[in-house]
């Protein structure tokens, strides 16, 4: 990225001045790149798996377990964008090193906190820190390497990326059960210590050019407002009544308004450095990545929430995190082994082809989820939609990343992915709140209809309720009354858990038809030629 203006107000380095890396040098780089952002990885795969245990440790219920995951990803998509600007002020290198030590000290308080909310005050630190690690890794590669040379190493980082994310739901499931999920910080130690180390040495120095535009302080301040309102409504909305709220009516108007307020500072004249270089939306290519960026990232991050969640507080018989974490490793040990396939892939058919074909795994993959869901579904019937989806996740992304922003003009290459990167980690933060949302309102609506079903058949009920009470009078030598109570408790467990699992299908169908909407925005992504073999 040669000569790259950024919207920032900075300037890239000059073409000439980056300097030739060894291919020593570069695989050192490539594997110190692939420590920073593993251990983001790791860390966000590792936190989704023991939301369970975090409800027992702070006395919260599951609903605000997700917060700390919903705040970690609101702090990621404020970020991106505000990572851009940051990195040109103190330097590449300098800000990536940051990025690790930022990142590593929150995992460390958010592991060890007393408090549920200060957990959520490092969570947030993580989740700035973490947006530097995933924008700059790829940002890195495009700086120091021609162009020729980036699909290879993008693949080898992103293979290692794949490898994290297995080992953090296989680590941290092992060790939450062993002794506690408290102790899931301890490899981001090492992750960052061998980051900086090979960062300090290999990453070269690259002096930027500043510029005279100034900084967008108001942009910043709004988008900050704008997201922090959204994400107190989809946190708080379904406790405090929604918009029967008048806290919930304040922040609707103050996040509305910022919202507008930001897109027109954004596209004003008066603006010389925007945040975001909105006009860019005009170009196909930008758009096309913005739009499915946003879908993609919410059906992914939700899918990645749903399914351990599920295993772990709905089934009849709940999985360990062990036991779930190796389910889940599925997904991440089949990307890694198809990654580096992905390249000749999208060569040979075209990153379009390359991205319906990955979406229509993904929908088969959701689809799939939703008709195995029971609540005694064995837990290897998830392993051939966890390998769908893995096919989808690691051809998707590259693919969405080379056909579209890719592809734009390379004055203005660093502002569409940043675009790109801040609409796709907004999807990402809106989907797990969007997802449980979702789940509370199926899960009353189908505990509702269960229980006026049992009503209309009364007579079956009743025949119900007075064998399991003579079952529980001859085995626990209950007296009859405590029997007919322990047969209701038992009729309401196993009530509310077969809602609980119809409103779980329902996310997973909701999924599925976000991804087939998605696939309808392919076409808008211009069409490109496949490679031709000499």
């Amino acid at each position: 990225m040669a000569e790259l203006i950024q919207s920032s107000g900075l300037i890239a380095p000059a073409a000439g001045s980056t300097p030739e890396l060894s291919a020593r040098q570069l695989r050192l780089l490539l594997l110190g790149l692939g420590f920073a952002t593993g251990m983001e990885f790791y860390t966000a795969d590792s936190v989704n798996l023991v939301l369970t245990d975090l409800t027992g440790s702070f006395g919260v219920s599951g609903d605000e377990a997700s917060w700390s995951l919903t705040v970690y990803t609101s702090a990621l998509f404020l970020g991106v964008p505000v990572c851009v600007w940051l990195a040109g002020h103190i330097g590449y290198k300098n800000y990536l090193i940051g990025s690790v030590l930022l990142f590593v000290a929150g995992s460390v308080v958010s592991s060890t906190s007393l408090s549920f909310d200060t957990m959520l005050v490092a969570r947030a630190f993580q989740g700035v820190a973490g947006a530097g690690l995933v924008v700059w890794w790829r940002g890195t590669v495009y700086m120091l390497l021609p162009k020729p040379k980036r699909s290879e190493a993008l693949m080898h980082v992103s293979t290692m990326l794949y490898l994290s994310s297995a080992f953090g739901m296989l680590f941290s499931g092992y060790i939450t059960d062993q002794v506690s999920w408290r102790l899931i910080c301890i490899p981001n130690l090492a992750y960052a210590a061998a980051a900086i180390w090979l960062l300090v040495r290999y990453f070269p120095d690259m002096p930027v050019q500043r510029s005279e535009r100034p900084t967008d302080w108001p942009g910043i301040v709004l988008i900050a407002v704008a997201l922090v309102s959204l994400q107190i409504i989809l946190s708080r909305g379904q406790i405090d009544d929604w918009f029967g709220s008048p806290r919930i009516r304040l922040l609707a108007w103050l996040g509305a308004t910022a919202l507008i307020l930001f897109g027109i500072w954004q596209t004003s004249a008066r603006n010389r450095a925007p945040l975001l270089r909105l006009e860019l939306l005009l170009d196909r290519y930008v758009l096309s990545s913005v739009l499915i960026g946003v879908l993609t990232g919410m059906i992914l991050s939700g899918s990645l929430y749903m399914l351990p969640e599920f295993l772990r507080n709905v089934t009849s018989q709940p999985l360990s995190a062990t036991q779930t974490g190796r389910v889940m490793a599925v997904y991440a040990l089949t990307a890694a082994a198809v990654r580096p396939s992905v390249v000749g892939i999208v060569a040979r058919f075209g990153q379009r082809k390359t991205i319906c074909g990955a979406l229509v795994c993904l929908i088969a993959s959701m689809l799939l989820i939703n008709r195995f869901l029971t609540t005694n579904t064995p837990a290897y019937y998830f392993y051939l939609p966890l390998v769908l989806y893995a096919l989808c996740v690691s051809s998707l992304l590259p693919s969405v990343g080379s056909g579209t922003v890719a592809r734009i003009e390379q004055r203005n290459l660093l502002d569409g992915v940043s675009l790109y990167m801040t609409f796709r980690q907004f999807g990402a933060a809106i989907g797990v709140a969007v997802l449980t949302i979702l789940v509370e309102r199926r899960e009353t609506l189908h505990s509702a209809r269960l229980f006026d079903h049992l009503r209309a058949s009364s007579q079956v009920l009743q025949n119900w309720m007075t064998t399991a009470s003579d079952v529980i009078l001859s085995r626990g030598g209950y007296s009859i009354l405590k029997s007919q109570q322990i047969a209701t408790k038992l009729l309401a467990e196993v009530g509310g858990r077969e809602a609980a699992t119809l409103a779980y299908a329902d996310a997973f169908l909701f999924m599925a038809v976000v991804g087939i909407i998605t696939l309808c925005l392919v076409p808008i992504i211009p069409p490109t030629p496949p490679a031709i073999k000499k």
